[in-house]
């Protein structure tokens, strides 16, 4: 009987105590420590907060920081004398260790990342390196052997001279004095010609803008009309880009390259017999008409030449040393947009321009333009 009674009390002592899993239960000397043992829930709780706790240590690289932080809420959970507050310390600790893993484990995986983007890096930096190395030795090779063809080609000079020279001694020399009497006078008749070129149409451009700049300043005051209206306007500036539209018209039709020339060219044939007609009738005098005439033609030049240039660059985009096919492409559709800007700008200026050089700002019939009614005075 007296034993069975022990063995009762043994297992009723046993039942009434929990084992905790972060401390040794025979050592708990506060509050906290034992309530944790004697309580089941919250044993279950701290078993909990040492494998969170655990699985924390083997995901940081800071393991002493870690160690630290664990201490310090050990203080605070000491600090509890309820069974409230101690399932609110356990439960916010094990909060903030799965935070804790979470962002390391972010971490981890960042590291990782950027070290597989190291590593691609440097592999392209060899793969770079080495097409390099072997463009260079390609290059150094062909170097080599073009010397060596070089060499070889003076090595056999001499001794072909020895050969020929005695067999044909007069026709040869005939033959190179024929040639620098009749090559000579060729290079420096082109060299003339280009530098009388290049000093005409300088002299050309100046007198343009000087002709351009007395023009506006007679149109300014009256005495001259550069344009009559603004259907005077629209027929000698658009009669060029029609002759362009209607040759590339042709050319989609696949008519043959020729009626594309053709075309173009009377249309701005078109645009010139316009100009001098409308500049005889509209002004008085040969100075007045020649002033009034170069004027026209210079500003339409120039604006079809700037907006010639624009269009083009709207079309190159080579990539730049360097530069990767991303940034290229980036970089491309940059400039693109600021191109389309500056085309739109320049075509918006150029308008109001016109608009102002005209003497009567209205539209009129065709049959009335080119009856020209304006009455300008002589200079």
């Amino acid at each position: 009987m007296f034993v069975r009674f022990a063995a009762g009390l043994l297992l009723a002592a046993l039942s009434g105590h929990s084992m905790a899993a972060s401390f040794d239960c025979t050592k708990a000397t506060n509050f906290a420590e034992k309530q944790i043992c004697r309580d089941g829930y919250l044993s279950t709780v701290d078993g909990v907060l040492a494998r969170t706790y655990k699985e924390a240590m083997a995901a940081t690289d800071q393991p002493e920081a870690l160690r630290q932080s664990q201490r310090e809420w050990l203080t605070i959970r000491n600090q509890c004398t309820t069974q409230k507050c101690l399932d609110k310390a356990l439960g916010g600790r094990i909060q903030s260790l799965e935070a804790f893993i979470s962002a390391e484990k972010k971490k981890a995986y960042e590291r990782a990342h950027e070290q597989r983007i190291a590593e691609l890096r440097a592999q392209e930096a060899e793969r770079t390196r080495q097409q390099e190395a072997a463009f260079a030795r390609q290059e150094q090779e062909r170097q080599l052997r073009t010397q060596a063809a070089q060499q070889a080609a003076l090595a056999q000079r001499p001794a072909v001279s020895t050969q020929v020279a005695p067999s044909y001694p007069a026709a040869t020399v005939q033959q190179v004095q024929r040639q620098q009497s009749t090559v000579s006078p060729t290079v420096q008749a082109n060299s003339v010609w280009q530098d009388v070129f290049s000093v005409l149409w300088k002299l050309a451009l100046i007198v343009a803008v000087i002709a351009s700049g007395w023009a506006l300043w007679l149109h300014h005051k009256g005495q001259a009309t550069i344009y009559n209206d603004y259907t005077d306007a629209a027929i000698t500036n658009l009669l060029p880009v029609t002759g362009l539209i209607i040759g590339l018209l042709c050319g989609w039709l696949g008519l043959p390259h020729q009626v594309y020339q053709v075309a173009v060219i009377t249309g701005i044939l078109s645009a010139v017999a316009f100009a001098v007609y409308a500049a005889a009738m509209t002004n008085d005098g040969a100075l007045n008409i020649t002033l009034t005439l170069i004027a026209k033609l210079t500003f339409v030049s120039v604006f079809y030449l700037v907006m010639g240039l624009l269009i083009l660059s709207l079309f190159g985009g080579a990539r730049r040393k360097g530069e990767s096919r991303a940034q290229a492409e980036a970089r491309q559709r940059r400039e693109a947009r600021q191109t389309r800007a500056q085309i739109a700008a320049t075509s918006a200026g150029y308008t109001f321009f016109t608009a102002w050089l005209c003497r009567r700002s209205e539209f009129t019939s065709l049959s009335e333009c080119l009856a020209f009614s304006a009455e300008p005075q002589a200079v």
